[in-house]
């Protein structure tokens, strides 16, 4: 029954929300200025939480400061995962299908977990140690975005001069908080990543010296498919924390264990390049002063809409909601601003307010 209901009102607003685009007029840009605490409300979906130190620390101060959201939304989470396994075990490979979709998961961290960042496990435990959280549940979660598949826009492109970076996150879950992760990592370089509280891969991210990073899955086979290798949201925090610019970027990339079959947008002050990803290939597709990567749904709307990139005001307020993308969350930087946008219960993020922050302010 559960299944039933939360897709019939998943598509229910869904549907609403691209209705509702059509006589949206403007989004709304807020300017937001973060303080000295270490964590802040921007609302009852979004948060920014400064950490600091080793990952491991990072992770206990995280644990402490969110508890309680973490707490409620890891549970949401696991039981959205149990009550729709059914769907996700058909995604796994049989050779990892062991009992359910959790001791599966189990399986494959087992597995691969020799090809894992180990700066994202310790901050697993970080927050385990302080949260009360299970690390077992943590890992679920975790790696549950491994084994399905996510759509969304990437678009850098040169506006008066300056690069704008665009993501937007299209992925079929329940509406949870979200998280701004500013990581301050020791001996490394200060970055933000945009996803659910619980989730601590980097989907969606930019670092202190201008990397920009965004993945979709690719619809047409790259080479050959492997669920052996580093998940594209480890290989993102260690581009983000140790490059400098776009060709240390790509040595970072060529040295890892790819896995799946990927569209990576990685892009620096200067130039912007879409990558193809799998475990045997890694071919530039895209690369220049304008590359994007649109999927088959959106992207009659995106060509449609193309013209409105002109300026800032006239991404946000117009191409955004036209182009009707952005389920979760959607992320814009331009000029040294970072522009958010995340969903609630009624309004998708490509229908809400954006939030704006001066990079400046998030990372130092």
């Amino acid at each position: 029954m559960y299944n039933f209901i939360f897709w019939l009102l998943y598509y229910i607003r869904c549907a609403f929300n691209i209705i509702y685009s059509y006589c949206n007029k403007r989004n709304g840009i807020i300017q937001k200025f973060t303080n000295n605490s270490n964590k802040i409300k921007i609302n009852d979906h979004l948060y920014i939480v400064k950490l600091y130190g080793s990952y491991y620390q990072m992770g206990q101060q995280y644990g402490i400061l969110m508890e309680n959201i973490l707490t409620k939304d890891l549970s949401n989470f696991i039981s959205f995962i149990e009550k729709n396994q059914h769907y996700f075990m058909r995604n796994l490979p049989k050779k990892f299908r062991k009992g359910d979709i959790f001791q599966s998961i189990l399986y494959y961290f087992g597995e691969n977990k020799k090809n894992f960042n180990n700066d994202i496990l310790e901050f697993i435990e970080g927050v385990s140690n302080t949260s009360n959280l299970k690390y077992r549940d943590l890992l679920y979660v975790n790696l549950f975005s491994d084994i399905v598949d996510n759509h969304c826009i990437l678009l850098s492109k040169k506006i008066n001069k300056k690069i704008l970076h665009l993501r937007t996150l299209d992925f079929g879950l329940p509406v949870m908080v979200h998280t701004l992760f500013c990581f301050h990592p020791n001996n490394k370089i200060p970055y933000i990543s945009l996803n659910f509280n619980h989730l601590f891969g980097l989907y969606t991210g930019l670092s202190k010296k201008g990397i920009f990073f965004g993945e979709s899955y690719y619809d047409f086979k790259i080479g050959e498919l492997s669920f052996q290798g580093m998940p594209f949201h480890h290989i993102s925090h260690k581009i983000l924390s140790e490059a400098n610019n776009l060709k240390e970027s790509e040595k970072i990339l060529t040295q890892c264990q790819r896995k799946s079959n990927l569209q990576l947008l990685i892009s620096d002050n200067n130039n912007s390049k879409i990558y193809l990803s799998c475990i045997d290939k890694l071919n530039v597709q895209q690369e220049g002063d304008m590359v994007f990567s649109v999927t088959p749904n959106e992207k009659e709307n995106f060509d449609k809409n193309f013209h409105l990139l002109t300026d800032i005001d006239s991404v946000i307020n117009k191409f955004i909601p036209r182009t009707k993308s952005g389920e979760m969350h959607t992320m814009v930087y331009y000029d040294n601003h970072v522009y958010i946008s995340v969903t609630d219960n009624v309004l998708q993020s490509y229908n809400n307010s954006f939030y704006k922050f001066h990079i400046n302010d998030l990372i130092t």
